[in-house]
């Protein structure tokens, strides 16, 4: 009876060691949060992840590998500049104003747009994706799924949309997650619904890795040596 507590024991022990380099954080959100340039990202670049990509539509297109959206255009060569609100230093100059960049429309802006993302392109499901917002109306909605569409996280907020449409940027705000488990797709809507409106937003943004963190291979590896030693000694 002893022995049998014991294996009971240790086998636990073993399940926990193996499975501790898997044990993952939940999901993390950030913003609403006033956004101008790239350097207000809260992903830093994607440093320490092995791909990042931000895409800024400035080439007219959304091409970054990976990822394909659910609706929207760029909004040039469609539209003039003075109804353009790119974020604000894309044109290089942090003036108050996103006329001479470039962005993402969609309409309805209740709708939204969702940006579906492809584990077999980028190598791995990002764990750090975030978008801005940079005109439509309120209420502002960021939802987040993991790879099998399950809600992970979302934010949602009023009171920051001006009556402005000529490419302020003062109401731009970051709307992101990261979660180590895999983002699958993010969404962004706004307005209120039966109400017609639009959504332009900018600065998509993703990144993760493709090989497992080196803490997990570590401590998985203890759990493997310790069962192996374990049953060399008749233990379990």
């Amino acid at each position: 009876m002893r022995f049998a507590r014991l294996s009971v024991l240790t086998t636990s022990v073993i399940v926990a060691l193996a499975l501790a380099g898997q044990v993952q954080a939940g999901p993390i959100t950030y913003g609403p949060t006033p956004y101008l340039s790239a350097a207000d990202s809260p992903f830093a670049g994607g440093a320490g992840l092995d791909y990042f990509y931000l895409e800024d539509f400035e080439d007219f297109a959304l091409n970054t590998p990976g990822v394909t959206a659910s609706a929207g255009y760029s909004t040039k060569p469609a539209w003039p500049a003075s109804a353009t609100d790119s974020v604000d230093g894309d044109d290089g100059v942090i003036d108050g104003y996103g006329n001479n960049g470039n962005s993402w429309f969609s309409s309805p802006g209740p709708a939204g747009v969702t940006f579906t993302f492809d584990a077999g392109v980028l190598g791995a499901l990002p764990i750090e994706a975030g978008i801005v917002w940079t005109d439509g109306m309120d209420p502002i909605t960021f939802e987040a799924y993991d790879a099998y569409g399950a809600l992970i996280g979302s934010i949602s907020t009023t009171g920051v949309a001006d009556p402005v449409y000529t490419g302020t940027t003062a109401e731009d705000r970051f709307f992101g997650i990261s979660y180590p488990d895999g983002i699958g797709k993010i969404k962004l809507y706004s307005g209120p619904a039966g109400v017609a409106s639009g959504i332009e937003m900018d600065h998509l943004q993703y990144g993760g890795n493709t090989i497992p963190a080196p803490g997990a291979v570590i401590l998985a590896g203890i759990g493997a040596g310790v069962a192996g030693w374990l049953r060399r000694r008749g233990i379990i």
